[in-house]
């Protein structure tokens, strides 16, 4: 798996910092290649000059404009997977744009174990 990580590419939006750095320190501790992006402006444009894997995306921050972003991505990018991060009660937990849903409550143990099982079936 370790061999097979490291080719992944995934783009990592997360409007808090903090938040941000500790996940995408986690996915490299995994061995995936991570970048990050602080808002969608950025991801646009990190995603028209590179191509990933994985799109995670903190919808519970951008709000509105983060499920159309997710939107946005499917339609633009065929192969790219979409992670959907939001909270319980304030987003739907099912969306068709996102190939997977997470919970923040769930903490980021888990977080990385949904991303796991996501690009597993790749």
């Amino acid at each position: 798996m370790a061999l097979k990580s490291a080719r992944t590419r995934i783009l990592l939006v997360q409007g808090d910092a903090t938040v941000q750095h500790l996940r995408a320190l986690m996915l490299r501790m995994k061995g995936y290649d991570v970048e990050t992006a602080c808002n969608l402006q950025e991801a646009r444009t990190k995603l028209s000059a590179r191509k990933y894997h994985l799109a995670i995306v903190d919808v519970g921050h951008f709000a509105g404009p983060g499920l159309e972003f997710c939107e946005e991505m499917k339609q633009q990018y065929r192969g790219l997977k979409v992670l959907m991060q939001a909270e319980d009660g304030v987003f739907p937990l099912t969306n068709s744009c996102a190939d997977r849903v997470v919970r923040k409550q769930e903490g980021p143990h888990h977080f990385v174990q949904e991303v796991e099982r996501l690009m597993g079936a790749a």
